[in-house]
């Protein structure tokens, strides 16, 4: 069968949803199925590529959307479209045989209430007509009108045409071992995460400042982008670095950038335990399960699709964070074992793999 992946970039592989499209185009060719990628030019090469013209006066997603139309012939030869950001979906409604990759609630996040008002309403447009519609978290479907409470219904059909298949992660390759000597000497707490004002990073920052008065010896590891949040032209890290200054923390911060894949087992190896403060749109974190499955005691904020995974929850600001990691310090070991069962047992590509297959055969077979 031949299945077009819509998705506005898939390499360089720089986050979650980049990954996510990986490891979905690997399931799919063990399958048999033939592939393509249509996304915009980045330089990046591949027969599998099908680079989509974006008119550069305009935002991105909307301009790769009227790009599509000019690939109506390639895309109408595919068997299947799957569509990973619903506001591209009205640019291939066309198509008999599309399925919709929710991977979080995305109007959660843009300060603009017009982008909000779009990104919601391209939601619920692709939710009502799309032939199916993958969700990777609980809290969308909420939002979308379905009564789905939070690690409930993975890896099935939760409604005719609309599905649950939370993220998951390889647990032979991100698994305990040791870490990298010179990253493991400075004592870290790892943030994963690019930098993006709805990824938090700052909250981890000021709940870090706290918490170092109590634990002096370590440390504060971000692993991540540089990334222009959504409120305008000035640099998050920017204001990022500004608050180290401002919490005398300069030299207990390490900015590590952007890392590749391959590397990131060693990276959690190397923390002593991981936070991811998120703020807004997230699905079911990538980073989250790859440092469970490490059995590195994983932190993480409630909200939306985090709700979904067995991470210790904080309800609230930086405060509520540092009582959450003084509380977790001290029996990390424990709950990093305890983490990594969950996962392996739970949130593993075998059980992913096949349910979207599953949803594969449902539209195409």
């Amino acid at each position: 069968m031949r299945i077009g992946h819509i998705t506005y970039r898939q390499r360089p592989e720089i986050g979650g949803m980049e990954t996510y499209v990986g490891m979905l185009i690997q399931v799919l060719a063990k399958a048999g199925h033939s592939q393509r990628v249509y996304q915009v030019s980045t330089g990046v090469g591949g027969d599998d590529l099908r680079p989509v013209r974006r008119p550069p006066w305009l935002p991105k997603q909307i301009g790769y959307s009227l790009g599509l139309l000019a690939r109506i012939p390639d895309l109408a030869r595919e068997d299947c479209l799957i569509v990973n950001n619903a506001e591209h979906y009205l640019s291939v409604a066309w198509h008999r045989r599309t399925i919709v990759l929710s991977h979080g609630a995305t109007w959660t996040a843009d300060a603009s209430p017009r982008r909000r008002c779009i990104r919601r309403c391209a939601a619920e447009i692709a939710f009502r007509c799309a032939p199916c519609y993958v969700f990777n978290d609980t809290f969308a479907m909420r939002e979308l009108g379905l009564a789905q409470p939070p690690r409930t219904g993975m890896f099935t059909q939760v409604a005719p045409g609309k599905w649950f298949i939370p993220n998951c992660v390889d647990t032979e390759r991100f698994c305990p071992g040791p870490g990298i000597e010179g990253l493991s000497r400075i004592r870290p707490i790892l943030v994963p995460r690019n930098l993006t004002y709805p990824r938090g990073v700052d909250v981890a920052i000021s709940a870090f400042a706290q918490f170092a008065e109590r634990y002096p010896d370590t440390s504060l590891l971000i692993v991540g982008d540089t990334l222009y949040d959504n409120r305008g032209s000035i640099r998050y890290r920017s204001e990022l670095m500004n608050l180290i200054t401002n919490l005398q923390l300069t030299g207990r911060v390490f900015f590590l950038g952007s890392v590749a894949g391959r590397d990131m087992p060693d990276i959690y190896r190397s923390a002593l335990m991981t936070v991811i403060p998120t703020r807004s749109s997230e699905g079911t974190s990538l980073s989250a399960l790859e440092s469970m499955a490490c059995a590195v005691a994983t932190i993480s904020s409630n909200a939306e699709g985090l709700q979904d995974l067995p991470t210790i929850h904080y309800d609230g600001n930086a405060t509520a964070l540092f009582e959450t990691m003084l509380s977790v310090f001290p029996n990390r070991e424990r709950i990093g074992r305890d983490q990594r069962v969950a996962v392996a047992s739970t949130y593993t590509l075998d059980n992913w793999a096949k349910a979207w297959l599953h949803v594969v055969e449902s539209v195409c077979g």
